[in-house]
């Protein structure tokens, strides 16, 4: 005779996940754990609970059936309260909290979901999860992927997890929305090479190295011809807007001018995409855009965060000039980036470049070969 909690496990009908932490990057790298649940729970649904800054990244899951959003990563105690009660109601037989805190793991305590994965290690709430998941990255992993560490909340329930990749999906009015924006491209003959030059820091244009980036620009107008687009939130303008006049060339600035989806439906429309680690990185290689990803302060991981979807670049400086500990939200100069030069840029996108040209050379022969044996 099956435990009870096998039997549940097996006859699961209503799913939650919750990711109400981290950034855009984050989520997108959380999307192959829809995937896995739907695999192994065809019939059930999946309803996904994420910051409200952050929903754009699955909103248009297609395997989603609800999307709800909670305002901050860490609710009042009364919000906990009015959060449970709402969760309880719902009645599901499974939550997945993929980044835990003590809040959070109340509400699906309280909830009396029957079926809690979160992580272990946590003195303060894990003994509330049924099923507790060691985190990789917590015990010396520096090598695993985000995106398979994540994939661990769905192993822990003797699952099989075939390898999913993260999902973006972009609407028609977005594509359209980014073919009009393109309009605006340099007439130049070059590649359309795409930057978004920031990593989500406070005080940007006190503490951003704008010079450096306008020399990644400059090298890639004068010496490819590039028709050059330049992303950024709406309170960066006045960072890129500087950085494009440092670089005297040419440049699309689409700064404050897209949301989430045409964001995407630009970069897919980019042959490379240039980005400091950060979420924007993940979502272009998400659409299948090569990236040069640029990994420049010490605390960065490649291996755990590297772009997933596409080919990808990484540079990563061989020296730092700043003292031992290197965390973005304190740094005042980020002079790291001074050691990624503008001919690092230069080959890393020329190689990206040349990649496709074999690539799509491949896919036409393979296309040939194909028409050549129909018509045998």
């Amino acid at each position: 005779m099956q435990p009870k909690s096998v039997k549940l496990i097996n006859a699961m009908r209503k799913i939650l996940i919750v990711h109400t932490g981290g950034g855009l990057g984050d989520v997108l790298l959380a999307t192959p754990v829809i995937e896995a649940l739907k695999f192994n729970y065809p019939e059930a649904e999946i309803d996904f609970l994420v910051l409200k800054k952050n929903e754009g990244a699955v909103k248009n899951h297609p395997l989603l059936h609800k999307v709800m959003t909670m305002d901050a990563p860490r609710p009042t105690w009364l919000q906990v309260i009015s959060w449970s009660q709402k969760l309880k109601a719902e009645k599901y037989d499974a939550a997945l909290i993929l980044w835990s805190n003590t809040k959070l793991a109340a509400i699906l305590y309280l909830a009396g979901i029957p079926v809690r994965i979160g992580q272990s290690s946590r003195l303060s709430y894990s003994w509330t999860y049924t099923h507790q998941v060691i985190i990789r990255s917590e015990n010396n992993d520096t090598t695993s992927h985000w995106s398979h560490i994540l994939l661990d909340f769905v192993r822990i329930l003797r699952l099989p997890v075939p390898p999913f990749k993260p999902k973006f999906i972009i609407p028609e009015a977005a594509e359209s929305r980014a073919q009009k924006l393109l309009e605006g491209l340099p007439d130049l003959p070059g590649p359309i090479i795409g930057i978004h030059p920031s990593k989500g820091i406070s005080d940007p244009e006190s503490r951003w190295p704008t010079a450096i980036f306008a020399s990644w620009l400059k090298i890639l107008a004068e010496k490819l011809q590039a028709r050059l687009i330049v992303t950024g939130g709406s309170h960066e303008k006045a960072v890129m807007a500087k950085i494009i006049a440092q670089s005297g060339v040419p440049c699309l600035d689409l700064s404050g001018r897209t949301d989430l989806d045409s964001l995407a439906a630009v970069m897919k429309r980019c042959q490379v995409f240039i980005c400091p680690d950060s979420g924007p990185a993940h979502l272009a290689a998400v659409c299948g855009t090569p990236v040069v990803d640029i990994f420049a302060l010490k605390e960065d991981f490649p291996h755990r965060w590297a772009p997933v979807g596409a080919p990808s670049v990484i540079l990563r400086p061989q020296q730092w000039d700043c003292q031992e500990r290197c965390f973005k939200g304190k740094c005042r100069h980020f002079s790291c980036y001074r050691h990624i030069s503008p001919e690092m840029i230069l080959d890393a996108v020329s190689k990206l470049l040349e990649e496709s040209k074999r690539r799509q050379a491949f896919d036409a022969d393979s296309l040939a070969e194909a028409l050549d044996s129909d018509n045998i």
